[in-house]
């Protein structure tokens, strides 16, 4: 297989007519270097490999993927979730460790994965079996978070070259910060505002991450409001939350809905006790609206475009930013500079736009670090 890739790279730098000089320039590296690499005395880094990937219009894995291989992989794996044998797994690389992250087998559809779990191991490790190259891994981006829209950001960098793999994790804002911070993911989606200063994120963030320096990137603006059955009985006021038979589809704690909810009952001096299903919580804003269309909640809090795309009423109360947390040291990685390369594009900021009616005029905006 090594001399195939050597092969391939060469035929396709001839076919763009291109020197070893001028494509060891165009990639930033030496003319000795690249040699090497055609010569197959250097596996290039991530970095290199994506470079010369761009360059030759190719993706990481056509050009330098490969043979399949059964080895087991040893990964990490801090979730108990994902340890039992025959788990699906998200495969990826945080701090130069393979980690490996449950997803749900099917949720309306079938989720992929990049392994098994065929064994637990000690010290909260486990044997994967992997359905992924090591160039597929070193180029899945984690998000932890509740945006529904990380599907489309999926489908825009899969269609990309090089070609980079979502693993998104279903948490809550304040889960998803938790598990950025402790090395568990490149990203974290957040939407919690900070009653004391009326700002976003930015004081969440940095109790989760203490000391460990991060920076912010801009996703999105949305509505978040309190949705409804059009065919019940229309509820846009919280003091109809208390009506005997009405019935409410919750956040779990730490979910940036669930905050908003809790600032609202207090200001109108509601109890939460007093609501029928405060304590029934639903894992995300889709699945929140759609207990509500199926009839088994009546009013619950979540986006506008969660209600609209179910056909709910919609009772809007504020706009809020969305942002992606990242920690400092996965900033410069290469699924991270995928990332952020999307995230800079204005097909996609379009895409989100007219598919979810999000507000991206500052996607991709990075504020200056945090520590």
């Amino acid at each position: 297989m090594a001399g195939q890739i050597e092969e391939r790279l060469r035929a396709l730098r001839n076919a763009r007519k291109l020197s070893q000089v001028e494509l060891a320039r165009r990639v930033r590296i030496s003319r000795q270097a690249l040699g090497a690499i055609e010569s197959g005395l250097y596996q290039p880094g991530v970095a290199v490999a994506i470079r010369l990937a761009q360059e030759l219009g190719e993706s990481v894995e056509s050009l330098f993927g490969d043979a399949d291989d059964n080895r087991p992989l040893i990964a990490q794996c801090a979730a108990a979730e994902a340890r039992a044998p025959h788990t699906r797994v998200a495969l990826a690389r945080l701090g130069g460790r393979l980690v490996a992250m449950a997803v749900p087998a099917s949720a309306l559809a079938l989720h992929p994965a990049g392994g098994l779990v065929t064994q637990s191991l000690r010290g909260k490790r486990v044997e994967v079996a992997a359905l992924r190259s090591s160039a597929e891994i070193d180029l899945t981006v984690v998000i932890a978070g509740c945006d529904p829209a990380v599907a489309l950001l999926g489908d825009y960098l899969a269609r990309r070259q090089p070609r980079i793999e979502v693993a998104a994790l279903a948490q809550s804002s304040r889960d998803a910060l938790t598990t950025a911070a402790s090395g568990g993911a490149h990203a974290a989606g957040v939407h919690l505002r900070d009653p004391g200063s009326d700002d976003y994120n930015i004081a969440a963030a940095r109790r989760a991450f203490a000391a460990k320096p991060f920076r912010v990137v801009n996703f999105a603006r949305w509505e978040l409001g309190l949705a409804s059955r059009p065919s019940g009985p229309r509820i846009d006021r919280l003091e109809q939350l208390t009506h005997k038979g009405t019935r409410l589809i919750n956040r779990e704690r730490g979910a940036g809905a669930r905050a908003a909810l809790d600032e609202a009952l207090a200001g109108d001096g509601l109890k939460p006790a007093d609501i029928t299903g405060y304590d029934r919580f639903a894992a995300g804003h889709l699945e929140v609206a759609a207990a509500i269309a199926e009839g088994s909640a009546d009013a619950g809090v979540t986006l506008r475009f969660a209600a609209e795309v179910l056909g709910l009423a919609f009772q809007p109360w504020r706009e809020e930013r969305y942002d992606l947390i990242i920690p400092a040291a996965e900033f410069d990685s290469a699924p991270v500079r995928g990332l952020l390369d999307a995230l800079n594009s204005a097909r996609l900021a379009r895409e989100i736009t007219a598919l979810c009616a999000y507000d991206t005029s500052q996607m991709g905006r990075v504020d200056a670090p945090f520590a």
